[in-house]
């Protein structure tokens, strides 16, 4: 058995010998209120709390009644540090700290490494053991190369509110009554068997969080979700269509579905009035080109029946500024969100022999409905000088008359001269602000 498992069992059975403080009186830390200890020792690693015990009596023994345990990559790290046995070590360490702790576990973080081990054993009886202290948040981070099965008791902990869940096969139990108080689910590259997604939401009746990145198996986001504040949706490729029925509350929405947005799938279509329809209060909103492509599938208004009026960020990624269908939803989302106030988009690269569309449009009369009065700060990077990229900058700078700052970034492919000619152009176009500054830079 290595140095470091001989050093952490040791600390835990109190063989080492204590410091004894004769001084007369109690140290200052150890006057602390209990509440405000735990504070302390939760936000040092594990390994480090341990190490109190040995200061004196008083502290035997509160490490090991800490509520929140972060068993994370860092101390992992410090575990295998010249250590060859780190499988065994880490499963023995994790076995002792769960055998000696004492109280309830609220808050668990586990990370799994990419080395051999029967990591289905032990995290089953580790999860076990949690789903019978009052779990409230779990985060599995599983970075080895097989998916760990969830089992079925982690779908019965009643005051989980917290779940993060990567690596992770996830398939409640035939009889679930759902998780009544979860707050916040976080799912990464988890695969999903068919309509398992539409099952879960409606039984989360308080979520307020809702993150899915590079998981696969859901076709279909249909969310009925009242307390849903934030929803993130990332590399979700088999993605064809997102609703939201039910969402009052939602404030932020990121849907960045990294597929070429050439290629949507097969029956992918989204109506973007109806998408949008039900989103009363929100503040920020973050599409990619695929998703915009998605949306511009069925028909894309001049301006949505309903306005944005509490809208204040919008953020574009792999913007194909010479794509209608793209910029068509592009200019229906600002032309239909009178008080924005930060604007952030990211062009996409364009193919050398690709032939740019004509995008006189953008300087059609009035093309832009209204006036961008509330505008103040707008960044677009990645450019390479498309007259559509330049026409639209020279619009959003026309169409702004309190905008502060225009910050510009061409791609790093733009070469000296083309970067000169970007630069002249911009410095040409008219400003209804007088404070606008325009600042360019290479990216």
């Amino acid at each position: 058995m290595g140095d470091h498992v001989i050093e952490y069992q040791a600390v835990m059975t109190d063989s080492h010998k204590r410091i004894a403080i004769d001084n007369g009186t109690d140290d200052i830390v150890s006057g602390l209120p209990r509440n405000l200890i735990d504070n302390i020792l939760e936000r040092m690693p594990v390994r480090d709390a341990a190490r109190t015990s040995i200061l004196s009596r008083n502290w035997r023994y509160i490490w090991s009644s800490l509520p929140h345990l972060v068993l994370d990559k860092r101390f992992f790290a410090d575990i295998i540090r010249n250590n060859p046995l780190y499988a065994y070590t880490f499963v023995s360490i994790i076995s002792n700290i769960l055998l000696l702790h004492s109280g309830p576990i609220l808050k668990f973080s586990l990370y799994i490494p990419n080395i051999h081990c029967d990591w289905d054993l032990h995290v089953t009886q580790w999860l076990l053991f949690l789903s019978r202290n009052g779990i409230k948040e779990l985060i599995l981070d599983n970075r080895n190369v097989k998916s760990y099965k969830l089992p079925s008791y982690v779908f019965s902990c009643p005051e989980l509110a917290h779940l993060k869940l990567r690596n992770c096969v996830f398939k409640p139990p035939e009889v679930f009554g759902g998780f009544r108080n979860l707050i916040s689910l976080h799912f990464e590259k988890m695969a999903f068997s068919a309509n398992i997604f539409g099952a879960l939401v409606p039984s989360v009746p308080l979520l307020e969080t809702l993150n899915f990145s590079g998981c696969t198996g859901i076709e279909h986001f249909n969310i009925h979700s009242p307390k849903l504040k934030t929803f993130f949706a990332a590399d979700s490729r088999d993605v064809k269509s997102i609703s939201f029925q039910s969402t009052p509350n939602l404030t932020m929405i990121s849907i960045v579905l990294g597929k070429k947005a050439e290629n949507p799938g097969q029956g992918s279509t989204i109506n973007l009035n109806k998408f949008l329809d039900n989103l009363p209060r929100i503040l920020k909103i973050c599409f990619d080109g695929f998703f915009l492509k998605l949306l511009a599938a069925g028909p894309v208004p001049w301006v949505l029946s309903i306005p944005f009026n509490q809208l204040k960020h919008l953020v574009f990624t792999k913007i194909r500024f010479d794509n209608l269908d793209q910029m068509s939803c592009v200019l229906c989302l600002l032309r239909s969100s009178p008080n924005l106030k930060k604007l952030r988009m990211t062009a996409s690269a364009v193919r050398d022999n690709a032939v740019e569309p004509d995008p006189s449009y953008l300087e059609a009369p009035g093309f832009m409905y209204q006036m961008l009065n509330q505008l103040r700060t707008v960044k677009i990077t990645s450019i390479t000088g498309l007259r559509a990229e330049l026409l639209f900058i020279k619009c959003i700078l026309t169409c702004s008359p309190f905008l502060e700052t225009m910050h510009v970034q061409y791609h790093q492919i733009v070469d000296a001269h083309e970067g000169f000619r970007i630069s002249t152009e911009l410095m040409r176009f008219r400003r209804a602000s007088p404070r606008a500054e325009i600042i360019y830079v290479k990216s």
